[in-house]
């Protein structure tokens, strides 16, 4: 979060699956990095909420991961249709070139 900040993001940061939920809901976010592990509600189980709400329907989420995924999860995770999808060991320049490129993407300008 230091290196978004760094680059002019304004970061906000959940613990939880059901609270990154909560924060996505009343802030309106241009883009979410969403974690595919988190304790209690799983990344995966946001962006299929988040799929459903009608305003949050085609925001821009990135995954990230730290984990090698299965197979399925990582078929259900595209299919939940990310923007993109990364591991944690991105650098802190890659990370900003894709966030940047995803919110360039047409459909993606606020």
């Amino acid at each position: 979060p230091i290196s978004l900040r760094a680059a002019n993001f304004e970061v906000i940061e959940a613990k939880s699956g059901t609270d990154a939920l909560a924060m996505i809901r009343s802030s309106r976010p241009e883009i979410v990095l969403l974690d595919i592990r988190m304790p209690g509600m799983d990344g995966l189980e946001v962006l299929r909420h988040l799929r459903k709400i009608p305003a949050s329907k085609s925001l821009p989420v990135i995954f990230l991961t730290g984990t090698t995924l299965e197979v399925d999860d990582f078929v259900l995770a595209l299919e939940l249709d990310p923007s993109d999808f990364m591991t944690k060991e991105v650098s802190s320049r890659e990370l900003v070139a894709r966030i940047r490129w995803v919110l360039r993407k047409p459909g993606n300008q606020t």
